[in-house]
């Protein structure tokens, strides 16, 4: 999965359509990578959030996982 940072829209969706992931399943993922336990509200709210149009839930995921990994 591409980890960004993106600096355009062009950069995003490339990113979106090279994986097979779509809804929250990103953010999901970001999450788990991240190390980030989830509840069931978590998951109410991600899957709301996986509503928006793939790109966003592309960069948030990305932002998730970048957060992880800094962390660590």
């Amino acid at each position: 999965m591409t980890n960004g940072p993106f600096e355009t829209l062009a950069d995003t969706r490339r990113a979106v359509l090279s994986e097979r992931l779509r809804g929250s399943d990103p953010l999901v993922l970001a999450c788990a990578e991240a190390g980030v336990r989830l509840g069931r509200f978590d998951k109410r709210v991600l899957d709301e959030v996986g509503r928006l149009e793939s790109e966003t839930v592309w960069v948030l995921a990305s932002i998730i996982r970048r957060a992880g990994a800094v962390g660590s």
